[in-house]
């Protein structure tokens, strides 16, 4: 299922993928992902036929044997998923040989674990006079849902003001973690924990710990 335009999926078959194969792309796109790379996020740059032109390093420790890189192109093991590869190519096909821009996304299934969510930006052309050009594809950043989020202390104390103890019960909270195995964590008892939280509470101007953990969820 694909959202903004939908989902994708090719099938190919072929050896798992190994870095020295790719052909990497000169320009903007490699260079792009030498940034994504640096902020850790999982990021793969296509062509529009589905080719991978280059992939950086947080994106080789997802794959496995649900998703990984066959002859080069994306590959998942479920079936239904494959369908969805293929369909988002055919869909970034269509995006790059018209103007604009487009977002596009699907879900990869895994046998076991959370799906990986497939977020596709697609470059336009520049006007309806412009040739396609055959590197012209998406960048595609991969969300991993097994991941445990974590967000750094360190910018939470800058942006909020939170004190060290502050900044890591917050922090423990976007892990998932109850007030009750925070405190064991910070070895500190339940009442110290949410006097803390009440702190980050105020200094964040939130209310709820699932409010507290949707603003701090996006300081990744």
């Amino acid at each position: 299922m694909l959202k903004g335009e939908e989902e994708t999926g090719p099938g190919p078959k072929g050896v798992l993928f190994c870095p020295s194969e790719l052909r990497i792309a000169r320009g903007e796109r490699p260079r792009m992902i030498g940034a994504l790379g640096l902020l850790k996020r999982p990021a793969i740059v296509i062509d529009r036929h589905g080719l991978v032109l280059d992939v950086n390093d947080d994106a080789l420790k997802l794959f496995d044997d649900d998703l990984s890189i066959k002859g080069k192109r994306l590959f998942a093991a479920d079936p239904q998923s494959r369908m969805k590869l293929d369909r988002l190519v055919n869909l970034i096909r269509l995006a790059s040989s018209k103007p604009g821009r487009s977002t596009l996304q699907t879900v990869i299934t895994r046998r076991q674990g959370r799906p990986v969510v497939v977020d596709a930006f697609v470059q336009g052309l520049e006007s309806e006079s412009e040739d396609p050009l055959p590197d012209v594809g998406a960048l595609l950043l991969l969300t991993d849902l097994n991941e445990i989020l974590q967000v750094s202390q360190s910018s939470v104390m800058e942006i909020f003001g939170l004190t060290p103890a502050q900044a890591r019960l917050a922090s423990l909270l976007v892990e998932g973690k109850s007030l009750e195995e925070i405190a064991l964590d910070m070895t500190i008892s339940p009442g110290t924990a949410r006097n803390h939280l009440k702190a980050v509470f105020l200094r964040t101007g939130t209310r709820r710990q699932a409010e507290l953990v949707s603003l701090l969820s996006r300081l990744r």
